[in-house]
């Protein structure tokens, strides 16, 4: 299944039907520690509404599963005997046979020993379809949060009704303006929730003891900005010395055992060494890359002379990216192209990243103010003042799924996976912090 088959699928999901009505566990989240022979793996599992569900392994992979498939999971990770899960499951769904039922929990006992082969352990990329899964879906949340820290109190609070809400993944942002040594704390308490944690910063700004400290806390993944094999080049941007220190903590992260992630930011003057770039990055162990670019409409020639790539640009350098991808293989992912804003120079919007880390991520301010990943930058409402169903009902959010479900496949670039949430060339589909307000 190509990725953008799997996204398509989540898309799918996003869209708004009446739930059926509701059977078996109660909806929510669910944490779990799973040995399949010597390896072990953090379960997510995530009940929502209408009672059908994702599995999440390490946070890494995720699958979509019926309601009665939600009930063999469950069984399974809590060490049940199939003979119960058997009466468990007979008992809730009536209509399923014997047969079905015995086939359900073998391929469940499948999926679960093949999500927790290890090796993977990036956030989550992919949505699979296990057992009898439909469509019609009434997904609760996303399944990832990039939140900006503020004093730990507040931060944990956030984190809380992120949980709640049925969110596993929590990415923080930190930021020249971050009180460092506050880091480790605030990963010590999505740790403690069960989350799967992780840093996105530019290496100069994550002393190499804050780092450990945070390894030893709890952090399962360091996502670093990257925008060059040489030296110069990244440092001209982000600040001299940063790109060795880069490297230096994607070593590091091999030896604490985090799964190390370079975000790569896409403009005018790197493009052309992409190829390099992945292959250097995989040759050095580093097999998970995210890209973003930095787009500007055709007609925007302020921006296209500060670094912008013109929107019509987009598939033919996402075509450079998979190719090159395969050849080192290592694993890719797409992020929103960041609207290109003038009055901020080229380095403001490298240092900034994009608002939220994919379709499957949404954007958490440090005062609990909550936007979606692609669109203006309009509040959905505020996860301190708010419950989780109005933020995630509201007009924003709305509006944010319809525009996602919306066919975005053409002729000229079928299987693109940056095409599958959005198209790349329509600045609609960009994450546009240049108007503000709502639109």
């Amino acid at each position: 299944m190509t990725q953008a088959s799997v996204l398509q699928r989540f898309i799918d999901s996003l869209k708004i039907r009446p739930a059926p009505p509701r059977v078996g566990p109660e909806p929510g989240l669910y944490h779990y520690e799973y040995l399949e022979k010597e390896w072990p793996t953090r379960f997510h599992l995530r009940i929502d509404p209408d009672g059908q569900g994702l599995l999440l392994a390490n946070a890494a992979q995720a699958a979509v599963l019926s309601a009665s498939g939600v009930l063999m999971v469950q069984g399974i990770l809590e060490g049940r005997e199939d003979h119960e899960i058997f009466l468990d499951v007979g008992k809730t769904f009536p209509d399923v046979t014997g047969d079905e039922i015995w086939t359900g929990i073998a391929e469940v006992q499948a999926l679960i020993a093949d999500l927790g082969t290890p090796g993977d352990n990036y956030p989550i990329s992919n949505l699979d379809d296990p057992y009898a899964a439909t469509r019609s879906r009434m997904l609760s949340a996303p399944l990832r949060a990039d939140v900006v820290p503020s004093e730990p109190e507040q931060t944990r609070q956030i984190l809380q009704q992120l949980w709640e809400a049925g969110i596993p993944q929590a990415t923080i942002l930190v930021r020249p303006d971050t009180v460092i040594q506050i880091v480790p704390r605030i990963v010590e308490s999505a740790e403690d929730l069960g989350m799967i944690t992780g840093l996105r910063t530019l290496a100069h700004w994550l002393p190499a003891d804050v780092l450990d400290e945070a390894a030893n806390a709890g952090l399962d993944h360091l996502t670093l900005v990257y925008i060059s094999p040489i030296a110069g080049q990244h440092d001209e941007l982000t600040a001299a010395g940063d790109h060795d220190l880069t490297l230096g903590h994607f070593v590091r992260c091999h030896e604490v055992e985090l799964c190390p992630v370079a975000q790569v930011p896409l403009f005018r003057n790197n493009i052309d060494g992409l190829d390099a770039l992945i292959a250097n990055l995989g040759e050095r162990g580093v097999s998970n890359i995210s890209f973003f670019a930095l787009a500007c409409p055709d007609d925007d020639e302020a921006a296209r002379q500060a670094g912008a790539l013109p929107g019509s640009t987009l598939p033919q350098v996402a075509t450079t990216i998979n190719e090159a991808a395969e050849n080192a293989e290592v694993r890719y992912l797409w992020e929103p192209p960041v609207r290109f804003d003038t009055t901020k120079s080229l380095r403001d919007h490298i240092i900034a990243g994009p608002r939220a880390a994919g379709d499957v991520a949404i954007r958490v301010d440090s005062d609990g103010t909550v936007y979606p990943a692609r669109g203006p930058r309009t509040a959905a409402g505020n996860l301190l003042q708010d419950t989780w169903e109005q933020i995630w009902s509201s007009p924003c959010f709305t509006r944010y799924r319809e525009r996602l479900a919306a066919p975005t496949r053409c002729a000229d670039c079928p299987d693109l996976p940056i095409c599958a949430a959005d198209c790349p060339r329509n600045p609609r589909g960009w994450s546009d912090d240049t108007t503000g307000g709502d639109d």
